[in-house]
């Protein structure tokens, strides 16, 4: 399976599994959160040390300069959109991202003539989740359109990071329709490529697998 990490702690795991034989060189590691210096020497590890799909998302504009001494060898890269969410307080404002206005003149500057990076991916999360509403599609809309817009310029971005965000069960009368909301997905995206005439995306999605085990066979739970 491919990983997804969100702090340095994640790294020596992914490193144990690869030398257990349980994880290849070639996986997609996808680095997202905030980069302490210790997450940032790590990630710049496994790329020096041969892996060759780790995609570490950009959260600011100030990232990609703290990979300078550290990085030896090329690195694919990734951005994070910040999402305008909905309001809920008096005051809020997206925890992680670079503006959507501010992208491509970003890459432009920052990336596009850099040897060392390669942008591959566009990540888009919305932290109140994957629902069948006005703002969820809109949001949506708005960051493949960017996608194609930004294709037009940066030929190897190949792929769309949809984050994550599908509900689940925490009731008995819980109804919620995954398969209506994955091929919903699925066809918006195709239809604004199309309508760009741009190539589908490769799309990655957060899948989080739990475990629930009796309290008489995990005694953790009981604390």
């Amino acid at each position: 399976m491919h990983l997804e990490t969100s702090s340095a702690f994640d790294i020596p795991i992914i490193e144990q599994l690869h030398e257990s034989g349980l994880f290849a060189k070639d996986n997609f590691i996808i680095c997202n959160g905030f980069k302490r210096p210790q997450y940032i020497e790590n990630i710049c590890n496994l790329v020096n040390n041969g892996f060759t799909n780790v995609i570490p998302i950009l959260d600011n504009k100030f990232e990609l300069d703290k990979y300078d001494d550290l990085m030896k060898e090329k690195c694919k890269i990734g951005i994070r959109v910040a999402a305008e969410e909905e309001p809920k307080f008096e005051f809020y404002t997206s925890r992680l991202g670079i503006r959507y206005n501010d992208i491509i003149p970003y890459y432009l500057e920052k990336i596009k003539n850099d040897p060392r990076f390669e942008l591959k991916m566009l990540h888009f999360f919305i932290n109140t989740g994957i629902r069948d509403s006005a703002y969820y599609w809109n949001e949506l809309s708005r960051c493949v359109n960017l996608y194609c817009e930004l294709k037009q310029v940066c030929p190897e971005l190949d792929s769309l990071n949809i984050g994550g965000g599908f509900p689940i069960k925490n009731s008995l009368n819980f109804d919620y329709d995954y398969e209506y909301m994955s091929e919903e997905i699925i066809a918006q995206i195709k239809n604004i490529c199309e309508r760009n005439k741009v190539p589908d995306p490769d799309i990655f999605f957060r899948v989080w697998i739990i475990y629930c085990w009796r309290k008489w066979r995990n005694p953790l739970f009981d604390n």
